[in-house]
């Protein structure tokens, strides 16, 4: 749409002159005649469709438009995408609503204990709608607002973090909460500028190769400590299950011996007995019941 205006612009500019030259010259006498005729009518039609023109500006998709006025300066409200109409010699800036991206690599912050630490930072970010005349006030263009702004304040919002952890717990167990923390002070510092931040990332956190080697000793003490820890845990409970099974059967024999009366031992031998005398006699081999009949 832009593009259409421009031409229609310059063929009205060029038709304009053209007819307006051409209404002062005399063909028969090849001069210049300062009498007017019926072309300068058309060359000020031209004029008055080229000014009127120049009240309409179109925003594209995923835009929005700031317009500023020669009297009034930046306008408060912004406009939406699609057909605008304006005062002839006001202006209509547009400004991408769209997800913009911005990887800052090398960026040093310093821990708590004096420790550097280099990352890398993706952000991504858009425009609020409402409040894009705020960009267009302090940066002109979204290429002013991701080449300085993003960076500084991404930077200056981690490092605010940073530095209340040391640097062990920065690289490990902290980490989550450094992205958390520097993810809502981002958002904080950018939403003063009119942008919301959509996500941040910190794709490498480096501190050289000392102090991950000293990082990662330490975890694998961390871990031999914690696996000793959990072999004493599961040694105890095995042995405390042992003790329980123990006493258990202990209790359920002293019940089944208890219960082993006489008469119960009777009852079970009869059971048991298939009824046929013992093949061999004699005083050794004669089994007397008569005791467990008492």
């Amino acid at each position: 749409m832009g593009i259409i205006l421009f031409v229609l612009k310059a063929l009205l500019v060029v038709g304009g002159i053209g007819c307006v030259i051409g209404s002062f010259y005399d063909k028969e006498k090849e001069t210049m005649n300062f009498k007017p005729n019926k072309l300068i009518f058309i060359g000020l039609l031209c004029g008055f469709v080229y000014l009127g023109t120049m009240c309409i500006d179109f925003v594209p998709a995923n835009h929005v438009g700031v317009k500023w006025s020669m009297f009034g300066g930046t306008s408060n409200k912004t406009l939406n995408e699609g057909i605008v109409i304006k005062a002839p010699f006001d202006k209509i800036y547009t400004i991408p609503t769209t997800v913009q991206e911005r990887t800052m690599k090398d960026v040093t912050v310093q821990t708590k204990d004096a420790q550097f630490l280099t990352l890398e930072i993706n952000v991504k970010f858009s425009v609020n709608k409402e409040n894009a005349f705020n960009v267009y006030k302090r940066y002109e263009n979204i290429d002013n607002l991701k080449k300085n702004i993003i960076s500084n304040y991404s930077q200056k919002s981690i490092e605010k973090v940073v530095t209340q952890y040391n640097v062990i717990d920065a690289l490990g167990e902290k980490k989550n909460d450094i992205y958390k923390l520097s993810t809502e002070e981002l958002t904080n510092k950018l939403a003063n500028e009119g942008v919301n931040l959509v996500e941040l990332t910190i794709k490498d956190m480096d501190a050289g190769k000392d102090i991950e080697d000293a990082i990662r000793k330490e975890a694998i003490a961390k871990k031999e400590v914690e696996t000793a820890k959990q072999n004493k845990e599961k040694a105890k409970t095995e042995a405390e299950t042992k003790l329980i099974q123990a006493e258990g059967e202990a209790k359920a024999n002293a019940v089944k011996t208890k219960a082993l009366t006489n008469e119960v031992l009777l009852e079970q031998w009869i059971e048991k007995w298939d009824g046929k005398l013992p093949t061999v006699s004699g005083d050794d081999n004669m089994i007397d019941i008569s005791k467990l009949l008492k």
